[in-house]
């Protein structure tokens, strides 16, 4: 991760001073560059400033190798103090740029953006790795054993934490589009809530997944990128910057499973390779200028066919007999089927769509793992309730779909509705999305998260029966919302969508509080020893 960065400010401060030494207009989402490159400020006693900036990138290159290779702790230190230099210079320049200049550089800022996360990179691993000789003493196993290549612990907080700000922040913009008038919500975020939710938490979560379940660091450009993009998005800047990283990241994740097809040729590794492409579809459709509506199912095909093929994966433990999987394939392929005939006839194309989904429901409701499971008791069985539960929501989406076709899935989808906060309308189109990302979707991830998170993190959650709270208060809620989508009953879909949001900061509380006592517990063990 730390060799990808500086590599990735290496490339930027060699455009800039290309820029500098050029004198000529050049590509700038902002409109400010050139005032700000070849400005009053842009060089030090004739020295350009992107030269200092490139020569701070290649030692930063060389440390960053330095320290993924040997693990030194004295390697990351200088790489602390060198990026903690170039933090300070950069907030410097970046008050110079709004304050003096009053011109915004992209690259500038792209550049800040890259020292400061480099900054907190090296801060988390110097604070988190231990010296390697106390690491043999406590585990010489582990340490011996110890792949090369994969992403340490203390890379994946920085990654994971992208992704939870970018959660937070498309929860108060889809709070704000849903009718909740707070002031001290930004204005940015109400229009990006869905490339948010969707590529800033979603595909920053699942990325990051699969580069752990790889067991390689490269991966890992996937959620660096999409994590980014959600900043620039957060952050208002305009341009195409934020958008073209979120589908960097996609390509990322599409390339990540051309390597899984060709290594284990399966079919749950073409599903979620198909569901990776689908998810740059819809970036590249959104980055070249199509509304949110017209490419949000390319998104929920992402998430659907991610979260089939990976209960397809897991089901191989089950016999599953021939039919059992070709019936799942054609489930599958009725869903995406739809989602290409969409693109010619929408409306046919959504009932199509939502045929498929019906019909993956009641797979999953059948052949999961999870009814099994749901027999035993503990996490064991909250696992299984959550992904029951979830393939209901995905049942109930499909059967808006089936029945109300385009009217679903966005066609004559009126923004309006949101920005006006208009009473009495039915909206079949926020019932169906809510029941697929919220129901379906979120469903997964409260099952996952005491499974997922530790791996991940390296972090112990023990299970607690406060969890059920966050899981009840889920569907409680998200009932509530739905019948007010399709009553026109306005409190309902308000107060739903609220209490939406309450459920899944509560779930994050849940899940840190059981990371808390989880730390205390292993504590308390060495303690006694």
């Amino acid at each position: 991760m730390l060799p990808v960065l500086a590599l990735l400010g290496l490339a930027d401060s060699g455009y800039l001073l290309w820029q500098h030494l050029a004198a000529t207009s050049t590509f700038c989402p902002t409109g400010g560059c050139a005032a700000v490159t070849q400005g009053a400020y842009s060089e030090i006693r004739g020295i350009p400033l992107a030269a200092i900036g490139v020569a701070a990138y290649l030692l930063l290159v060389a440390l960053s190798v330095m320290a993924v290779t040997l693990g030194s702790r004295r390697v990351l230190g200088v790489m602390l103090a060198i990026a903690g230099i170039g933090v300070a210079v950069s907030a410097w320049l970046v008050y110079l740029q709004v304050v003096v200049i009053e011109s915004i550089c992209f690259w500038c800022v792209l550049s800040a953006f890259t020292m400061t996360l480099i900054f907190a990179l090296s801060l988390s691993a110097l604070l988190t790795i231990r010296p390697p000789q106390w690491a043999e003493l406590a585990n010489p196993q582990q340490v011996t054993q110890s792949p090369t290549g994969v992403l340490r612990h203390p890379f994946r907080f920085p990654l994971m934490a992208l992704g939870m700000i970018a959660l937070l922040a498309a929860m108060l913009g889809g709070l704000f589009r849903l009718g909740w008038n707070w002031s001290s919500v930004p204005s940015t975020l109400p229009s990006v809530h869905g490339p948010l939710m969707i590529s800033g938490f979603l595909g920053t979560l699942i990325a990051l997944e699969r580069t752990v379940a790889m067991g390689k660091w490269w991966p890992s450009v996937g959620p660096l990128c999409t994590g980014v993009g959600a900043l620039i998005l957060i952050a208002g800047i305009p341009g195409v910057a934020g958008p073209a990283l979120m589908t960097l990241g996609s390509l990322a994740l599409v390339v990540v499973f051309v390597h899984l097809v060709r290594g284990q040729p399966a079919l749950f590794t073409f599903i979620m390779g198909l569901g990776a492409l689908a998810w740059l579809a819809g970036n590249s459709l959104w980055l070249v200028g199509w509304p949110i509506f017209s490419v949000v199912s390319w998104w929920a095909a992402f998430l659907v066919l991610t979260i089939a093929g990976e209960r397809l994966e897991l089901s191989r433990f089950l016999p599953l007999a021939r039919r059992h999987r070709l019936s799942f394939l054609a489930a599958n392929g009725l869903f995406v089927a739809g989602l290409l005939l969409a693109v010619v006839a929408f409306d046919i194309g959504s009932r199509l769509s939502g045929l498929g989904l019906v019909a993956m429901s009641i797979w999953l409701l059948r052949h999961d793992m999870a009814r099994q499971s749901v027999q035993k008791t503990g996490l064991h069985r909250f696992v299984a309730l959550s992904l029951l539960s979830g393939y209901v929501w995905l049942a109930v989406a499909g059967l808006l779909m089936l029945s109300l076709g385009g009217v679903a899935a966005g066609l004559h989808h009126d923004a309006a509705l949101h920005a006006m906060h208009e009473h009495g309308v039915l909206d079949g189109y926020d019932a169906t999305l809510h029941a697929i990302f919220v129901g379906f979707v979120f469903s997964m991830i409260i099952g996952h998260a005491p499974i997922i998170f530790p791996s991940v993190l390296g972090i112990s959650l023990p299970f607690r029966p406060a969890f059920y709270s966050h899981l009840a208060l889920l569907h409680l809620s998200l009932v509530l919302r739905v019948v007010g989508d399709l009553a026109a009953w306005w409190p309902g879909r308000l107060g739903g969508g609220l209490l939406n949001a309450v459920a899944v900061l509560l779930f994050l509380g849940n899940m840190a509080l059981s990371g808390a006592m989880g730390k205390r517990s292993v504590s308390l063990v060495d303690a006694e020893r």
